[in-house]
């Protein structure tokens, strides 16, 4: 019986540590940074019977702050971001979203500063043809079941991964990119 009480009492122990800890979105990283993603040009009307490539945006920034604005910034915060994850969700009622993606893409961006990238591809050309995009195509009827519409709304969560310079690890905060979905072919 002692045994027991000792055992509740370091699992109330660990219990209590873990949900103790800090959950600023601030400080979900290791890094002194924080990096934010601004989509500032593209176009969110897909037509998926017409697409020819993968879907990209047309400009985006990411820009690197300090979460100490009074701290020193040096160039061992600077950031090589590589991994990059998009997990699409449903924005117009519907419950089956498209699949998550995943690639590796190495982008720098330095301490206190940004990058300005261009046509970078957030979604691939072959998830075009996976459920439930593949829904609004005219061979499998045109609309989707869930909602009876002709296109689907769907916003696409952009995370991307890295660590700077010094090892610490970071990621960007995550950025939904709206999209329509449809099929002029009908």
């Amino acid at each position: 019986m002692k045994r027991c009480w000792q055992i509740c009492g370091v699992l109330l122990f660990a219990l209590v540590t873990v949900s103790c800890g800090g959950s600023s979105s601030l400080d979900n990283t290791e890094a002194a940074v924080y990096l934010t993603i601004e989509v500032t040009e593209y176009n969110p009307d897909i037509d998926i019977c017409i697409q020819a490539g993968d879907i990209s945006v047309d400009q985006m920034e990411i820009s690197s702050q300090l979460k100490n604005p009074s701290g020193a910034i040096s160039s061992t915060d600077d950031v090589t971001l590589s991994r990059w994850v998009i997990t699409p969700y449903r924005t117009d009622g519907g419950s089956t979203n498209s699949p998550e993606w995943s690639y590796d893409h190495t982008v720098f961006v330095p301490a206190g500063g940004t990058a300005d990238l261009e046509n970078y591809r957030v979604y691939p050309l072959e998830f075009l043809n996976e459920i439930p995009l593949a829904y609004l195509l005219p061979e499998n009827g045109g609309f989707d079941p869930e909602t009876g519409n002709t296109n689907i709304r769907q916003s696409l969560e952009l995370v991307i991964y890295g660590n700077t310079v010094s090892g610490k690890r970071v990621a960007t905060r995550a950025v939904p990119i709206a999209f329509n979905f449809f099929c002029l072919e009908q």
